[in-house]
């Protein structure tokens, strides 16, 4: 059944394919379209804009650990061999709505700050093609 109301943070996640970044801390999706000018001298200086090319990015973070079930570990590895892959942004509940598409790791950093503090890493995924809207 599908999720009534305000969607809870902690249930939004990143998957790459079936499997869910483990100990994610927050997960982000991000569509944005290219505006082209198209101002001329009849627009009455008032400018004037068509959309053009858009694109998507899918990013997070996470806790790192060597042990994770699916972690960063394994999105090194689809960045080390540049492959595609594909994100998803959804909850788990069945009815759902989830956004995925095509990607290429763009971004991966690990991060140890502190002294007493989990060590974390972002990911960002670049979208290649177009983002798909479905149902869980």
């Amino acid at each position: 059944m599908a999720t009534t109301g305000t969607v809870l943070s902690k249930n939004m996640k990143i998957y790459v394919g079936a499997n869910a970044i483990t100990c994610q801390l927050n997960a982000s999706m991000s569509c944005s379209t290219n505006m082209f000018q198209t101002t001329c001298k009849d627009s009455a200086a008032n400018s004037a804009f068509l959309p053009g090319a858009k694109e998507w990015s899918i990013s997070g973070s996470a806790n790192f650990s060597f042990d994770a079930t699916y972690g960063f570990e394994d999105l090194w590895d689809l960045w080390e061999a540049q492959t595609a892959v594909t994100p998803i942004f959804q909850t788990a509940v069945t009815g759902d709505l989830k956004w995925s598409g095509s990607s290429y790791i763009a971004e991966l950093n690990a991060t140890s700050d502190g002294v007493d503090a989990a060590v974390e890493y972002d990911v960002t995924f670049r979208g290649t093609g177009a983002l798909t809207k479905a149902t869980v």
